[in-house]
């Protein structure tokens, strides 16, 4: 689909099951960089993992959304290695996948929205929540919340970030929100974890449970138990 002149990726089950809340899940960030630190060519990640819990999502409607350039690297003259490397979290960045959350809502005929992202994906849900007024429900799975924190922590090169990006390090957001963290993630520590989203969101809104960054997600959200706090 074409979104804030950007061509991004998208799916819907070709029979959405009966809800009056579309439920978006974003991508993570996919393959931004080599073994080598190099950006890679294509950021299209082998395992697409936010497509894998769209399609696990237990109930109403639901869409998967790209990161731009994922999926579309040769359909999108657009894109540059910066799209998925330091501009990822960009105002840019931010505005193509706001701009098809409003596409799929109208093609599914609903006046709501709730925002699901994995690790990065997370990133972007959290700061579209805080942009949009549809947004009826936030669940980010092991997002690095507070970006600047996390590149700080991790000692990578500062990225450049949309104000809605850089404002989630304040909280709180004023939406609904679950934020699932892995007791084994080596990527997005649970503690620190925990104390940006509670930041966002308040002690109730974070569970941990014992998975890894990449781990079996998807299938621990075919279970609706997983979305309640601690």
């Amino acid at each position: 689909m074409s979104a804030a002149g950007r061509v991004v990726a998208t799916a819907t089950p070709a029979a959405q099951p009966p809800g009056h809340v579309l439920t978006v899940v974003i991508e993570g960030d996919g393959r931004a960089h080599d073994r080598g630190g190099r950006p890679t060519a294509d950021p299209t990640p082998s395992r697409p993992i936010g497509l894998a819990i769209a399609r696990a999502w237990p109930d109403g409607p639901r869409a998967w959304v790209a990161r731009p350039c994922q999926f579309t690297r040769g359909r999108d003259p657009a894109c540059r290695p910066g799209d998925w490397t330091a501009d990822r979290f960009s105002a840019p960045m931010l505005a193509a996948l706001d701009a098809a959350v409003d596409d799929l809502k109208r093609s599914a005929g609903v006046g709501q929205v709730r925002l699901v992202g994995w690790s990065g994906g997370g990133v972007m849900a959290a700061a579209l929540a805080g942009r949009r007024s549809d947004v009826a429900e936030l669940v980010t799975i092991a997002a690095p919340l507070d970006v600047q924190a996390w590149t700080s922590a991790r000692r990578l090169s500062p990225l450049n970030l949309a104000p809605e990006v850089a404002a989630l390090a304040a909280g709180p957001l004023p939406v609904a929100q679950r934020h699932l963290l892995g007791e084994r993630d080596g990527v997005v520590p649970p503690a620190s974890a925990r104390a940006w989203a509670t930041r966002l969101g308040g002690a109730d809104s974070v569970r941990t449970v014992d998975e890894a960054h990449a781990g079996a997600w998807p299938k621990r959200l075919k279970d609706p138990e997983i979305l309640k706090p601690d």
